[in-house]
């Protein structure tokens, strides 16, 4: 029986927890519809069937969006570590079953930092998870680079999860939820801006994973090049020097998830760039519904684009790799 044939064990680095003071908040906050969509139910127990149901050994749970930052510091720094906790006793409660990135109180600094800490050092969770911008600060900007810096000291996974834009043309896809496009949209900017910016230079030690199989990234590398290294007449006039960075280089050594709909056109682009050791499976549930997620996961099943080899690489042994943990599951 070849590997299409069978239901592969799979980690999934794009899958999300929704415990029940989240789902509260983002009521109290956003309504039933917060970015223009239903927020899902979820419940642990329903979660493990479905992770049964596409062959999913073990979950490493995030958080979606939108981000806990509502515009209230001493608020935003309880519900992180309310959060946090709440998936740590998940990974407890079910051994083997759960991961967890834990979520930080951005973009406030101190708080951040102490949150990095207690994660790493009292709830042992597997890494972080970032929003692509809180509040309108994007990952990249400076003021964050201490909280980078002690990502770094930890050698930390931090996987990128889109938000909702700082700002949002009006009287334009109205109606039309914000995931749609604009998650790809708020996705290639802060990884952009990233790179720009040096932060995966300044602070080589983190493993970062891009979601959605790196939304425009691939597609806007070559123009990002170009222009950085001087070449297109339309950017001569930059800012940035063209020994600071290599888009090609850095994008390289990022890990993606092939969450969402990857295919037939997006995952071939990317993997133009990167090699099958940095792509990870993901399934983005419960945001994806399980009869969807069904979909993806038999079109990744069958794409005559991946042999049976890059598939295992994709579903476990990436994983298994930089989580050596996992084996012991």
């Amino acid at each position: 029986m070849d590997i299409k044939e069978k239901n592969m064990s799979k980690i999934d680095f794009h899958v999300h927890y929704l415990p029940k003071a989240y789902k509260e908040v983002m009521l109290k906050y956003y309504g039933e519809r917060p970015e223009d969509s239903k927020t899902p139910d979820w419940d642990a127990e329903s979660h493990l069937e479905a992770m049964d149901c596409l062959g999913i050994s073990t979950s490493m749970l995030s958080l979606s969006s939108p981000h806990i930052n509502f515009g209230d510091k001493e608020l935003t720094k309880e519900l992180a570590r309310e959060f946090n906790e709440d998936g740590a006793a998940l990974v407890k409660k079910y051994p083997g079953r759960f991961g967890l990135f834990a979520s930080l109180p951005l973009p406030d600094v101190e708080d951040s930092i102490a949150e990095i800490q207690y994660a790493m050092n009292a709830l042992h969770v597997d890494g972080f998870a970032l929003p692509t911008n809180t509040q309108g600060v994007y990952l990249g900007d400076e003021r964050l680079n201490p909280i980078m810096e002690e990502l770094n000291r930890y050698k930390s996974f931090v996987v990128i999860h889109p938000n909702k834009p700082s700002s949002v043309p009006a009287h334009v896809m109205e109606g039309v939820p914000i995931p749609w496009l604009e998650f790809f949209n708020d996705t290639t900017r802060t990884v952009t801006n990233m790179i720009i910016k040096g932060t995966m230079k300044r602070f080589p030690d983190i493993k970062f994973i891009i979601p959605h199989a790196g939304a425009f990234l691939s597609i806007s590398a070559d123009r990002l090049s170009g222009a950085l290294q001087g070449k297109t007449s339309a950017y001569y006039n930059n800012q940035i020097k063209p020994e600071d960075t290599d888009v090609y280089v850095t994008l390289k050594g990022l890990y993606y998830d092939v969450a969402g709909v990857c295919l037939p056109r997006q995952l071939p682009c990317l993997m133009q760039l990167v090699d099958v050791e940095h792509l990870l499976y993901g399934s983005d549930y419960p945001y994806t519904s399980l009869p969807a997620c069904k979909i993806l996961a038999d079109m990744l099943n069958k794409t005559e684009l991946l042999t049976d080899r890059q598939r295992l690489s994709i579903y476990s042994e990436n994983a298994l790799r930089l989580f050596p943990r996992l084996l012991k599951n």
